[in-house]
Order: C-alpha cells, then structure tokens, then sequence
C-alpha cells in the first residue's frame, strides 16, 4: 500500500514537473505568456461597402450603394510607447452600377459622370498614425492616395459637355481606423471608414471596410 502510494505521489510530482515546463512553452490560454501582439510586416484582407457624393451618387446612379475589395501589404512602426506608424500598399477592386441609360450620349452624359457600369482596379498608397488606448485596442487616422484604373468617367466641369472621358481617376482622401490585436498569434482585426475626393468626377466617395491582418514577425 505504501509502495503503491510512493508511486503514485512520485507520478504525480513528475506530471506537475511536466506540465508546469509545457506551460511556460505553449502558454495559457489567455496568451499572456505567449504575450501575442505582434507588429511589423503584414498582410490585410479588407472588404465592405461605399457610397458616392454628389450627381455619382444620384438619379444617376443604379444602386446607392457598391463594394470595396483591398489587399494591403504594409508595415507597422512603433514610434513611442504609445503611438504606431503604419505604411502599405494596397490593390483592390471597386463596384458600383449605373443605369442603363447612362450609356445614352445624347440625354444623359451631362448629368452623370458615369460612362456605363463603373468597376475600376484601385492602386493605392495608405499611411496611418495610431494610438494604443490599451495594449491591444487601437484608434487613429489614415491618409490614402489612389488611382482608378480600368474604367472610365465622363469628365465634369466644361469638358463634360463635350463628351471627353477619364481612362482613369485619383482619388485622395482620409478617414479614422479602429484595429484590435486578438489572442490568436499574429492575426488582428478592425475597421476603416474613408472620405475620398475623387478628380474630375463630379463626385465624392465614402469607403467603410472591417479588415483582418495578419503580421509576420
């Protein structure tokens, strides 16, 4: 009896030995051993929706609302304790209908700066300035710069009455970004929402995209 407790309270002993190394490799699962909260070079999915201002986004218009699709690969650089600094470059996809008849020179280009359906390829450039209001939540502003690329608009202003196209347009703009860094290693998630001034278009666009980013190192 006393053989078979010895054994028992050594396995014991062993299995707390055991579990208690294991624990200070893998963590709990809080992560604060694993303290996951990583930032650097990463890779970020974004998709959500977008509205335009202005006679593109009118009577003129097929649908109020679009889609946005991006794939951002940036960078996040600690500056102080407290604040970040985030550059990427992003490609993505923008949709949005317009009406069938918008296609009708004579009636309708005047009013509109949509030359049928507007699905252009976005390339752009983003910077952000963030501050960690705890160790994980994150709130700031963006600055972006895009170009429209694959789809054309009516010109606004005198040229509009002449019929002349855009074979692509730029858009400059900014907003305020919310991201927060999960437990799960590597990976955060947030939100964007962007006011851009898009040139000679006769109209303005509003982008909101939640996002999920995943940080290699």
């Amino acid at each position: 009896m006393k053989k078979g407790l010895l054994l028992i309270l050594v396995f014991l002993f062993g299995f707390t030995l055991f579990a208690a190394e294991s624990g200070e490799e893998i963590g709990d699962v809080s992560g604060n051993d694993l303290n996951p909260i990583i930032r650097g070079l990463h890779l970020q999915v974004s998709g959500g929706i977008l509205a335009y201002v202005g006679k593109a986004g009118g009577d003129n218009a097929g649908s109020p609302i679009g889609s946005a699709l991006r794939l951002n690969l940036g960078y996040d650089i600690p500056v102080k304790n407290v604040v970040n600094i985030g550059i990427g470059l992003s490609v993505g996809m923008l949709q949005f209908n317009a009406n069938e008849n918008d296609a009708d020179l004579d009636q309708n280009y005047k009013n509109s700066p949509w030359y049928e359906d507007y699905n252009p390829l976005t390339v752009g450039l983003d910077f952000d300035v963030t501050w960690m209001i705890n160790p994980r939540w994150e709130f700031g502003v963006l600055v972006n710069f895009d170009y429209y690329a694959l789809a054309k608009t009516y010109k606004s202003g005198s040229d509009a009455a002449e019929g002349k196209t855009n074979n692509g347009n730029i858009a400059v703009g900014g907003g305020l970004i919310f991201e927060y860094y999960t437990f799960a290693r590597h990976f955060s998630i947030g939100a964007s929402a962007e006011f851009n001034y898009v040139v000679d278009f006769d109209g303005m666009n509003i982008i909101v995209t939640p996002f999920m980013k995943y940080s290699f190192f």
